[in-house]
């Protein structure tokens, strides 16, 4: 988590020498796209089992992705975000030997971006539909794909210049398909799914930072 957020407050302090490098005064250039490598933290997600107690939770952890935007009017964008997280899932030693295994969980999202006034710092909000992809490690065992949904707000540090910061939270939802059962395959020759699920949302929450490129 410390190296999390050294690496960050380094990116944002790079990013503001950058900008006030490339130019002495505001700059007032209409520019139509945004690219935004950023880096997050991510934490909840569930999945809950089928006729039984238990509760299957994704451990926090760091996120990367990047956001691509295109300018539509004035004060709003079309986006495109993809993000993904490495992390781990308790699955109970369900046909597997460890009870805990990786997971791949990715966001491929399209949306669109409403800014609010401001020269220095413009708040904004953000929404988007699209995917999300859980992929276990384990080889052996399929990957799921749901209908995915996000919600984000927050703000953008020098929202006119060719370089700025972009500070965000966002929220992810899955529609996760009822009683049905995920993960499947087979470990030595035993096969099986590792869930089956209860439920038809999976929530998740990610804090992030990224520095915007303008052209």
């Amino acid at each position: 988590m410390l190296k999390l957020w050294i690496t960050i407050i380094t990116l944002l302090l790079s990013a503001v020498a950058g900008a006030q490098g490339a130019t002495g005064k505001q700059q007032t250039t209409a520019y139509k796209f945004e690219i935004t490598p950023f880096i997050g933290y991510r934490t909840g997600g569930q999945f809950e089992e089928m006729d039984g107690d238990a509760e299957f939770e994704l451990t926090e952890s760091e996120s990367l992705g990047f956001l691509f935007n295109v300018a539509a009017n004035a004060n709003g964008q079309y986006e495109f975000l993809y993000a993904q997280q490495s992390t781990l899932l308790d699955s109970a030693g369900l046909f597997v030997s460890d009870s805990r295994f990786a997971l791949d969980v990715e966001y491929y999202q399209f949306g669109g971006t409403h800014f609010l006034d401001g020269d220095v710092v413009r708040p904004f909000i953000a929404m988007s539909v699209g995917m999300s992809r859980f992929d276990p490690q384990p080889a052996e065992f399929s990957a799921e794909s749901f209908f995915a949904a996000s919600f984000g707000a927050g703000v953008q540090l020098n929202p006119r210049g060719r370089f700025g910061i972009r500070l965000e939270g966002r929220v992810y939802t899955s529609l996760v398909e009822d009683d049905s059962r995920i993960f499947c395959g087979s470990d030595s020759g035993v096969g099986g799914c590792l869930i089956q699920i209860d439920g038809t949302l999976l929530t998740q929450w990610e804090a992030k930072a990224g520095i915007v490129f303008r052209f």
